[in-house]
């Protein structure tokens, strides 16, 4: 935050947005939960990758959450500006979860912060992998190790309400496509959708302000047993600072209420939050490169960390 306002000089470029974060926690996977979104619409081709560790092994008489496993999803998305103010969307996401190779480096991590045995990892061999949560006795996703399959496809419609002096205003809509196979959490087996206002604002020529609020509308979870879901809301806010024409950092934090019903596990019941740091080069005017590095600063609902890369070209 300290360095986007230290900046003085302002640049003659266009904003890339912010960087496409999505939530790789295996539960808010299967749902294709949303990320942060510019208000303006356009043309773009956009191939993200991010590679997560997560660890929630937790429960009670009711529900029983092992989680320990580590997800990489390689994501597909296409925009497509109609006109100067309507902009659709197709995203395409593909999961992959796996033991990993991470556990030792983030006990060493946790460790070397003075947070030995966060989340409690160390109550299990390392890199094992554990997927299988349980309701009332009854399996609701049990996954193998090294499966990969096709998540839900979400589609998505912006339309600007209002534009001047670089200020933007949007209602974007999005709907899931039941695509993936819930029973292995690639899915939800439902059609779920939602909406959401988002609205850029410049601050200076070269620092632009991102902010989202949404409600995701669900149906249920249809797995190896049915789960009755809740509409869920989400807000969010970026910065994005152009450094030069061919550089930008972006800090931004989006935030979700849990989707699930009440479970008496913290590391479901509460809301996620993921706070994440990243950069662009932009090659030319039409494609660059993107570095992201994503932190779970309350210990639910999200990874304990993500990492990511992405390529978008704009045509």
């Amino acid at each position: 935050m300290l360095l986007v306002f230290v900046a003085t000089t302002s640049y003659a470029a266009s904003f890339e947005g912010p960087l496409t974060i999505k939530n790789g926690h295996p539960l808010y996977a299967l749902l294709d939960s949303p990320s942060l979104a510019s208000a303006k619409p356009e043309n773009s081709f956009d191939l993200n990758f991010s590679y997560s560790s997560t660890y929630l092994v937790d429960g009670n008489q009711n529900w029983h959450f092992g989680i320990d496993l580590e997800t990489a999803c390689f994501d597909i998305q296409l925009k497509r500006l109609i006109g100067d103010s309507l902009e659709f969307g197709f995203d395409l996401p593909l999961i992959r979860y796996g033991s990993g190779f991470m556990d030792n480096y983030l006990e060493e991590y946790h460790r070397d912060i003075g947070m030995p045995g966060a989340y409690g990892r160390n109550k299990r061999p390392s890199n094992v992998f554990l997927f299988d949560v349980t309701q009332n006795g009854r399996a609701v996703v049990r996954a193998v190790p090294n499966r990969a399959g096709v998540g839900d496809v979400m589609l998505e419609i912006k339309k600007v309400l209002y534009q001047k002096d670089g200020t933007i205003a949007s209602v974007q809509g999005f709907l899931n496509v039941p695509t993936g196979d819930s029973r292995y959490g690639f899915g939800s087996g439902n059609m779920n959708g939602g909406i959401a206002m988002l609205l850029d604002k410049p601050l200076r020529n070269d620092v632009m302000l991102y902010i989202n609020a949404g409600l995701g509308l669900l149906n249920r979870l249809s797995a190896l047993q049915d789960v009755e879901l809740k509409n869920y809301y989400y807000g969010g806010a970026g910065l994005e600072w152009m450094y030069s024409t061919r550089v930008l950092f972006n800090v931004q934090m989006i935030i979700q209420s849990s989707p699930y019903p009440k479970t008496g596990v913290r590391g479901v019941d509460d809301p996620s939050m993921m706070a994440t740091f990243g950069s662009r080069y932009k090659i030319d005017d039409a494609n660059s490169l993107g570095i992201a590095l994503t932190e779970d600063p309350d210990t639910a609902g999200a990874p304990d960390i993500m990492a990511g890369v992405e390529y978008r070209y704009r045509f």
